[in-house]
């Protein structure tokens, strides 16, 4: 017996399925910048479709269909790629037997960037605590006056409080350029009853516990024995309406051990331990998000020797109210540099959506496990050059939950991912039984690619671009591409239900310069104007069909993540050796003039020298910065170089030495 939101039938069936009783206010809108999460309080099964447009426009735009559950009696669905700070307008037509029986309409206004201040007050004006911290309590502007703090002095503080910078109970504000280092378990947090409230263009670094030893699990612990976990250096807990933007987030005090390893400190040093689940600090750590979390163009990026448990982690997976919990956003972020997941999902996932972004360096790349509520969006993702401390690898995309927590589902739209292990599987969570069935899991697939760098082999795991191990007809494949750079064809192969991937194209993406991370598709690439249309999220261009992965056929741009930024670089991947210089250029384009800084973790510092042909930006010129591998370090020397201008926004380009 099923207990879940959404039973097991074929999704394109359930998708359409919505209810004809109206009641008062059955309409919820929830916009942020660019989308906006809607809610249709229904009672009976009927068919129901959505479309909007701006205000002004003729045409109507059809979303893509709602899911319905029966459980919470509503049917749900995502509008995204609006525009800032405009007006739209909603419609909702509910239909039985083909027939027209209600149209309902509604309207909305989405974020803008720039909100209205009232006042500007200096970070140096507010008194510190005795840890040199500083704690902002109750402190509100309004809708029409927001308050901007701006960050004229850094904040240093000891470890005595729980945050470097804590925001308790506060609204309306709008904190810029803070640079804060140190804080006993994170450095910025956010408290409940906080809400509209944004971060921009912040440097947070040094925060956390510093390990002094480690268990037989290879943990690490501070001074006083405690396991060192979930330190955040932006931790969000039960706010509303938060915006964490344009902010580096790195060199946190402590480490993450690996899955498997060896004990490094302590009186158990050399002592092997498996199987133990990453434990360290996060760049953002998300506990029970009240909704209207924009996690947007951030670098957050761990180092090869401070790696972070996740980059992004949620709270309670278990839970509807877990992780990102319902209507955030994440995107153009760079997650890097973990000995886990890039960013972990599970929980809610409600009108939750992912895109933009760019993921390696990491075990796994996104967790979906569990999908607690959904429907969640991934979507136009690079997920690439994977690797823990050791360079393990598990699933790009890491999904399951089982009967017990499977209710979500989760839709992966034109995402380009390079896998050296497995593509997309049924990880799982929960029990692991028979009858619980823990890999399962839903999921829709379209237009993405499937890279594979390693062949079949004798794991069922390994190698596959997609693993439904339960071949569950709640999921639906199609469209993509599955290639495989071991095979002598390029076919990638999958395990799902019979007749997926119908339309699906078995062969190898070409790639414009994959060694440099240039992933703009080749003209001779199989997978060009060969996906199909998904309303609101792929439409093609010039009436012809959409092309599969990340960057659409002809993008003027290989820069990822994807930025409001007009500059762009010759290389986002670099392999060097010792000794050897290696040029990377910078097309400045129409980016308008600016300062920019050179910016990459500590554990760098002592092995790549830069040199920089300018100091500032200037429109349609090239800056040239010159690289030098030098000492050896004992540490493999990878990392991430950033080209942040002074507004934030940068251009990463990881960084090999051999």
């Amino acid at each position: 017996m099923i207990k879940h939101r959404i039973k097991y039938y074929p999704f394109f069936l359930l998708s359409f399925f919505c209810s004809l009783s109206v009641a008062s206010n059955q309409v919820r809108l929830v916009p942020t910048f660019i989308s906006c999460s809607v809610y249709i309080s229904l009672d009976s099964v009927s068919q129901c479709f959505v479309s909007y447009k701006m205000q002004g426009d003729n045409v109507w735009k059809k979303t893509l269909a709602p899911i319905y559950d029966s459980l919470n009696k509503e049917c749900r669905v995502s509008i995204v790629r609006l525009r800032e700070d405009s007006d739209y307008d909603v419609k909702v037509q509910l239909t039985v037997a083909g027939q027209t029986e209600k149209i309902i309409t509604s309207n909305f206004r989405t974020w803008a960037s720039a909100p209205p201040v009232a006042q500007t007050i200096p970070v140096s004006s507010f008194n510190r605590n005795e840890d040199g911290g500083l704690v902002f309590n109750q402190l509100h502007g309004n809708p029409e006056g927001w308050i901007k703090i701006i960050g004229d002095v850094p904040v240093h503080a000891g470890k005595k409080m729980e945050a470097a910078v804590l925001v308790n109970k506060c609204s309306y504000l709008l904190f810029d350029g803070l640079t804060v280092t140190g804080g006993g378990k994170h450095g910025i947090k956010t408290t409940e009853h906080t809400s509209d409230v944004r971060f921009s263009n912040c440097d947070i670094s040094r925060w956390g516990r510093k390990p002094v030893q480690q268990n037989e699990n290879g943990h690490f612990l501070d001074k006083n024995g405690k396991e060192i976990n979930n330190d955040g250096g932006f931790t969000l807990y039960k706010s509303v309406n938060i915006v964490l933007e344009r902010s580096y987030i790195h060199d946190p005090n402590g480490y993450t051990n690996p899955w498997n390893g060896t004990v490094e400190i302590g009186k158990l040093k050399g002592r092997k331990y498996t199987y133990a689940h990453p434990q360290g600090p996060n760049a953002v750590y998300v506990m029970q998000s009240g909704g209207g979390f924009v996690l947007r163009y951030n670098d957050l990026v761990g180092s090869q020797t401070h790696r972070y448990n996740d980059p992004v982690e949620g709270w309670q997976n278990r839970d509807v109210a877990g992780g990102f919990a319902k209507d955030a956003d994440i995107y153009g972020n760079v997650m890097a540099f973990g000995q886990d997941d890039a960013i972990e999902l599970d929980g809610g996932q409600c009108n939750v959506r992912v895109f933009d972004n760019r993921m390696e360096q990491t075990y796994c790349g996104v967790s979906t496990a569990p999908n607690k509520k959904g429907p969640s969006y991934i979507f136009n993702n690079i997920i690439w050059n994977l690797g823990n401390s050791l360079g393990m690898t598990g699933n790009a995309i890491k999904n399951g939950g089982g009967m017990a927590h499977t209710a979500g589902i989760q839709y992966l739209f034109n995402n380009t991912i390079i896998h050296n292990s497995g593509g997309m599987a049924g990880v799982g969570y929960g029990d692991n039984t028979p009858e619980n069935k823990r890999e399962l899991y839903i999921a829709q697939t379209r237009n993405n690619i499937f890279y594979s760098q390693l062949d079949l082999g004798n794991n069922y795991r390994k190698g596959y671009n997609i693993n439904d191990v339960y071949r569950n007809p709640a999921c639906s494949y199609d469209y993509d591409i599955l290639g495989n750079c071991k095979e002598k064809d390029g076919r990638g192969a999958i395990i799902a239900a019979d007749d997926s991937e119908k339309n699906g194209i078995y062969a190898l993406s070409s790639f414009e310069n994959l060694e440099n991370g240039i992933l703009i598709l080749k003209a001779d690439d199989p997978g060009i104007h060969k996906g199909i249309v998904i309303p609101n999220f792929a439409e093609g261009t010039n009436r012809l069909p959409p092309s599969m992965g990340a960057f659409e056929f002809g993008a003027a741009s290989g820069l990822f993540p994807m930025r409001p930024i007009a500059i762009q670089a010759d290389k986002y991947f670099v392999r060097m050796k010792t000794g050897e210089p290696v040029q990377l250029r910078f097309l400045t384009g129409n980016e308008p003039a600016a300062g920019f800084k050179i910016r990459m973790s500590d554990d760098m510092l002592p092995w790549l020298q830069v040199d920089a042909s300018d100091t500032r930006v200037r429109p349609g010129t090239v800056i040239t910065l010159t690289l030098k591998a030098t000492d050896t370090v004992p540490y493999t020397r990878n990392g991430m170089l950033f080209f942040r201008l002074d507004n934030g926004l940068s251009v990463p380009v990881t960084i090999f030495a051999e």
